[in-house]
C-alpha cells in the first residue's frame, strides 16, 4: 500500500507600462539607471532583468487534468480566487500574485529590457564581442513572448493558427506614448520566435563559467532545450530532436535526478532546495519568481488540488516494468492533496515590524528530462520508432529500481491498453498522429512528461497541443456532484483571456 507522509523591486519598463496605460509622465525619466547601455558591463546587468519574475505556473496546473475539486467543504487559504476561476474556465477578474496579469507585465518587462540590450548592442556596431549577450537578449526576447502565446493563445497547430489570434510581439524599445498594438496570429507570433531562436543560436557563447550564476542564464543547454521545445511544439520535429541532442549530449541519463536519493534527505525543505539546485546537472536554467503564492498553494490548498486519486494518474502510475518510480513509493499531504517538494517558497521581509514582504520560489523551466522526452516525441513524430524506444528506455532505466528495459512492442502494447493516467486520455491532435504504434509511443512519451510536470504547468501545455480532453468534476456538497466541466480538443477557453486592462486599450479580446 502506498504510503503518504503526514506532515525585489520590478523593472518597469516602457513596453509593460505603455499596455496598460497612455501616461504621459512614463517617458520624461529612463526607466532605470541601466537606461543608458554603453558598456557590456551594462548590456550584461540589463540581461539579469530579461527573464519573467513570474510564470504562469498555478493557472496552468489548475486548468490542467491533474487537479481536481475535493468539494466545499474544503477552502484553498492562498490565492483561492484564481485558483477557483482557472479550475472552472471562468475569466480571472483577480489582478495580482498569480494572475494572468501578473503573467503579461513580468514577461513584457522582460521583454522590454531584452529589447533595450538589443538596442544598445546595434548601437555600439554589433561587435563580436557582444555576440554572447546578443544572443542571450535574443532568447530571452523569443522566451518571454513564448510564455505569452502558450498562456493568451491557443496551441499552434497547423490547421487553425494561421489565422488564431496571438500576442503582440514586441521587437524595439518603445518611444512613443500610447502605442497602437496588433495580436497578429499564432502563427506570425510561432515566424518570429523562430527567427529570433535561428538568430541567436550561431551567436551564442557559453560565456557563463561560473556555476553559481550558469544555470540561471541561457546557457548553451538551456538555449538549445528551449529551441527544441519550441519546435517541438512547432510541428519541426528534426529541428527538436537537432536541437534536444546538443543540450542533452551523449550520456543524458547520468545527469538525471536521483529521486530515491532525494527521498533520504532529512526534510522537505533539504529535497525542495536539491530539486532546483543549481549545481544539480539536471537543472538547465532556474528563473527566481517574485510575488507568486503557488510555493505554498500546492502543498496547502485542499479544494482544488491534486489529490490521492490523481496521484494515481501521476507520481503512482505504473510505467511498463508495472511499477512506479523508484523514490516516489511515498509523497506529502492526505487524501486531498497528495504533493511533491519542487518549488519552495522563500519569504523576503520588506519590513519586520509589519511583518510583510514578497513571495519567491524558483522555478526551473528547463531540465534534462524534459528534454530527453522532447526528443523521444520527435522521434515519434518523425517515425523513427527505434530512437524514440531508446530514448523512453533512458527513462526507464534510470526509474526502474531494478533498471528493467523494455522493447518497442512490449511499450507499445503496454499503452494500447485502458489504464490509469496518461495512456487511456481522450486526444484529437491535429498534427497527424497514425493509429498504432506512433499513437501509442506518443501515449507512452505523454506519460513520462506527465510524471515530470506535476507541479510545474507543463501538463496543460500538453493538453493544449494534443487536444487531450480534460474534464473537471465539480462538487456542490461534500458528497453530491454537480455538473463537470468538459474542455474539448483546442476549445476556445483553452486560451486565458487577456487582462482587463489590455482589452481596454483597444487590444480584442478571446473569444468565449
Amino acid at each position: 500500500m502506498t504510503k503518504i507522509k503526514n506532515q525585489k523591486s520590478k523593472i518597469y519598463t516602457l513596453a509593460a507600462v505603455l499596455l496598460f496605460s497612455s501616461c504621459n509622465d512614463f517617458l520624461d525619466t529612463p526607466p532605470d539607471k541601466r537606461a543608458e547601455l554603453d558598456s557590456g558591463s551594462k548590456i550584461a546587468e540589463m540581461l539579469v532583468s530579461a527573464y519573467p519574475a513570474m510564470l504562469p505556473v498555478m493557472v496552468f496546473e489548475m486548468m490542467s487534468d491533474n487537479v481536481t475539486d475535493n468539494g466545499p467543504q474544503y477552502t484553498d487559504r492562498n490565492n483561492a480566487l484564481v485558483s477557483e476561476q482557472a479550475y472552472r474556465y471562468e475569466d480571472i477578474t483577480e489582478s495580482y500574485w498569480d494572475a494572468p496579469k501578473t503573467t503579461w507585465e513580468t514577461c513584457y518587462e522582460a521583454i522590454a529590457a531584452a529589447n533595450q540590450a538589443l538596442y544598445a548592442i546595434e548601437k555600439m556596431g554589433s561587435i563580436p564581442s557582444l555576440n554572447g549577450s546578443k544572443a542571450e537578449a535574443l532568447l530571452c526576447r523569443a522566451f518571454g513572448h513564448f510564455v505569452l502565446v502558450s498562456t493568451f493563445s491557443k496551441a499552434y497547430n497547423p490547421v487553425s493558427s494561421e489565422t488564431d489570434p496571438g500576442i503582440p510581439y514586441i521587437e524595439a524599445p518603445e518611444t512613443t506614448v500610447n502605442p497602437k498594438y496588433e495580436r497578429g496570429t499564432v502563427a506570425s507570433v510561432y515566424e518570429k520566435i523562430e527567427r529570433d531562436i535561428e538568430e541567436a543560436l550561431p551567436l551564442h557563447e557559453d560565456k557563463f563559467q561560473k556555476a553559481e550564476v550558469y544555470a540561471y542564464h541561457f546557457n548553451r543547454r538551456a538555449a538549445y532545450a528551449f529551441a527544441a521545445r519550441f519546435n517541438l511544439f512547432y510541428g519541426n520535429w528534426s529541428k527538436a530532436a537537432e536541437y534536444a541532442s546538443v543540450a542533452l549530449g551523449d550520456n543524458p541519463g547520468n545527469m538525471f535526478r536521483d529521486y530515491a536519493a532525494l527521498s533520504k534527505l532529512p526534510e522537505i525543505e533539504n529535497i525542495a532546495y536539491a530539486y532546483c539546485n543549481s549545481d544539480y546537472p539536471c537543472n538547465f536554467l532556474i528563473i527566481p519568481q517574485t510575488g507568486t503564492l503557488w510555493g505554498r498553494s500546492y502543498p496547502y490548498n485542499m479544494r482544488f488540488a491534486h489529490n490521492r486519486n490523481k496521484a494515481y494518474e501521476t507520481f503512482w502510475q505504473n510505467f511498463p516494468w508495472s511499477g512506479a518510480v523508484n523514490g516516489l513509493s511515498s509523497v506529502w499531504g492526505n487524501d486531498q492533496n497528495s504533493w511533491y517538494p519542487k518549488l519552495w517558497e522563500l519569504f523576503e521581509v520588506t519590513n519586520p515590524t509589519a511583518g510583510i514582504g514578497y513571495p519567491h520560489t524558483v522555478a526551473v523551466p528547463f531540465t534534462v528530462e524534459e528534454t530527453l522526452a522532447c526528443r523521444a516525441e520527435a522521434y515519434a513524430m518523425l517515425g523513427e520508432f527505434g530512437k524514440a524506444t531508446d530514448d523512453l528506455n533512458i527513462f526507464y532505466y534510470q526509474w526502474d529500481a531494478l533498471h528493467r528495459q523494455h522493447t518497442q512492442q512490449q511499450i507499445v502494447n503496454y499503452y494500447s491498453q485502458s489504464r490509469n493516467g496518461s495512456p487511456f486520455v481522450l486526444m484529437e491532435s491535429r498534427f497527424n498522429i497514425q493509429p498504432g504504434t506512433q499513437e501509442y509511443l506518443v501515449r507512452a512519451i505523454l506519460a513520462v512528461r506527465r510524471f515530470e510536470s506535476v507541479h510545474t504547468g507543463q501538463r496543460w501545455l500538453d493538453v493544449k497541443r494534443h487536444g487531450i480532453t480534460v474534464i473537471h468534476p465539480q462538487m456542490i456538497s461534500q458528497t453530491v456532484p454537480g455538473e463537470p466541466i468538459t474542455i474539448k480538443p483546442y476549445d476556445d477557453l483553452t486560451a486565458i483571456q487577456l487582462p482587463a486592462e489590455v482589452i481596454s486599450t483597444g487590444l480584442p479580446a478571446n473569444l468565449r
